[in-house]
């Protein structure tokens, strides 16, 4: 006997259709998020569509809407903390439930043929970690496709990077708290692009200067106890005899620098303190455990994810505020045995 082994057929719209009572056309609109229909119509389809385990053809959808289901991070080809993972995963699990796909381009800054692939596409949206100009913006949503987070104008900004800058202030306030210190900025030395090291030097050195203390020094640390060595000696040698204070890039810096004081003999916290950003595990495993300050990145994706929770119905946001960022509820410094 011959067992009849090929699959069911996959249910359509019409399907959906007939059993809801309504037209594809109905079925169409409210699965692609149209909430102008009455509450009891949108509910008869959306059962429908769970009972007849039916899904729309996104290839169809991008061909009536000249948009995919994608949404594309865009993300600089940087040195990341450890974090970044878990935003992605926030955002695809926040979308899923609209049958969203999450797509990450690392991707140099300003770069045409990074916006090039990016249109070609056609994603509902994208998410700009900095990597685009506001022309570029400008450009994408010409498309129809949604860029977040959204930007002020940059005239109507008191700072074009609030947290990074802010981040910077903490440290500098967080090292000189038991005392004047020399102060030193802790760079990565990476070939890689670096969109948050500069903001932060700009905070370290407006509150340098408003404390009226000299513009700190510069020192480009490799994450190898050698060079690591070589470079803050290096530094240290241009240093009068004040304690230094080492305001550094993330918590893998801080943990080379580190390194480089025990090599040269220099007391931690006593002759040389330090503070980290991103508050990894390692930092806070070690001996001294690192003071280190935390950017609270589930509360920035919230807030992307808020603007992306419209993807559906495709209505356009509210204009973007100007009002500062509450920053006290998004960067926390956490105190370690490092200064």
């Amino acid at each position: 006997m011959t067992v009849d082994v090929r699959p069911a057929r996959r249910a359509t719209s019409k399907d959906v259709a007939a059993t809801a009572g309504v037209s594809r056309s109905t079925v169409s609109q409210i699965l692609n998020g149209d909430d102008r229909f009455p509450e009891e119509t949108r509910a008869r389809v959306l059962a429908a569509a769970k009972a007849l385990h039916y899904r729309p053809s996104r290839a169809g959808r991008a061909l009536v809407t000249g948009l995919s289901d994608i949404i594309v991070v865009v993300v600089p080809n940087a040195t990341f903390g450890p974090h970044l993972q878990d935003s992605v995963d926030r955002l695809t699990n926040a979308t899923s439930g609209e049958g969203m796909s999450v797509v990450v381009r690392f991707a140099s800054m300003q770069d045409e043929s990074t916006l090039t692939s990016v249109l070609d596409l056609r994603p509902t949206a994208v998410v700009d970690f900095g990597v685009f100009s506001n022309e570029q913006r400008e450009r994408i949503e010409a498309f129809g496709t949604r860029v977040v987070p959204r930007r002020t104008p940059l005239a109507d900004r008191a700072d074009p990077d609030p947290i990074d800058i802010h981040i910077g202030r903490m440290q500098v306030r967080e090292l000189l708290r038991a005392g004047p210190r020399r102060l030193v900025y802790a760079a990565l030395d990476d070939k890689r692009l670096d969109p948050f090291g500069p903001p932060r030097l700009d905070g370290i050195e407006r509150e340098a200067r408003e404390r009226g203390l000299a513009k700190p020094l510069i020192a480009r640390i490799p994450l190898d106890a050698h060079g690591a060595t070589t470079a803050l000696r290096a530094v240290l040698s241009g240093a009068d005899s004040t304690p230094i204070g080492v305001c550094c890039y993330n918590d893998d810096v801080a943990i080379a620098v580190l390194s480089a004081a025990r090599r040269l003999g220099l007391r931690v916290a006593e002759d040389l303190a330090l503070v980290g950003v991103d508050r990894t595990a390692v930092g806070q495993l070690i001996t001294p455990r690192l003071t280190t300050v935390f950017v609270d990145q589930p509360k920035i994706m919230d807030a992307l994810v808020r603007d992306l929770a419209s993807l559906s119905s495709r209505r356009p946001l509210p204009e973007p505020t100007s009002a500062e960022l509450d920053l006290s509820e998004l960067v926390e410094l956490i105190p370690g045995e490092t200064t």
